[in-house]
C-alpha cells in the first residue's frame, strides 16, 4: 500500500467533495453540489487563513479526507481549529488512513499556530470517539447546532 498524505490544492475539489458527500450521505444527510460547496473547498485549498484540507491517497487514489476550519477564541487565547469534516472510505478503516491523516492535520494546524483542535462525533459515535481519544483528543462533551429556518443542508 503507497500511502501519501498531504495538503488538498484546488485540483483536488472534486475528489474532495466526493469523500465529503460520502460523510455526508452515510451520516443520514444529503450530499452538497458542487456549486454550492465549490467556494468553501476553494478557500479552504488556497492555503490562507480560512483553514486547510488534508487528504489521503493510497495508490493514488483518494480515499480519506480531514477538512479543518481555523477560529478565534478568548478561552484558546487566539487561534485554534475545528476538524470539521474527517472521513475515510469504510474499505481502508482500520488500515492506519484514518490516523495518519489526523495526524497530519494536527501537524499542520501546530505549525499554522493553533494550540487546540477541537471536533465533534455523531450522535452515536463511539467508535469514532474511541479513534480519537487514541490520537491524543479528551471527551468534554456534546456539540450542538443551530441553524436558521431556511436552512436546507441542516
Amino acid at each position: 500500500m503507497a500511502l501519501n498524505v498531504r495538503l488538498a490544492r484546488p485540483s483536488d475539489r472534486d475528489e474532495v467533495l466526493r469523500l465529503v458527500n460520502g460523510l455526508l450521505v452515510e451520516l443520514g444527510g444529503s450530499s452538497r453540489p458542487v456549486d454550492a460547496a465549490g467556494p468553501v473547498l476553494d478557500e479552504l485549498t488556497a492555503g490562507g487563513d480560512a483553514g486547510f484540507i488534508v487528504i489521503a491517497e493510497v495508490d493514488g487514489a483518494a480515499r480519506a479526507v480531514c477538512t479543518a476550519s481555523f477560529v478565534q477564541a478568548v478561552r484558546t487565547i487566539g487561534r485554534y481549529a475545528i476538524f470539521q469534516e474527517m472521513y475515510v472510505e469504510s474499505d481502508w478503516r482500520s488500515s492506519g488512513v484514518g490516523r495518519a491523516v489526523i495526524d497530519f492535520a494536527l501537524e499542520h494546524a501546530v505549525a499554522s499556530g493553533c494550540q487546540v483542535v477541537e471536533l465533534g462525533t455523531p450522535r452515536i459515535g463511539e467508535r469514532q470517539i474511541e479513534f480519537y481519544e487514541r490520537a491524543g483528543f479528551v471527551n468534554v462533551g456534546a456539540r450542538l447546532r443551530w441553524t436558521t429556518p431556511d436552512n436546507r443542508f441542516r
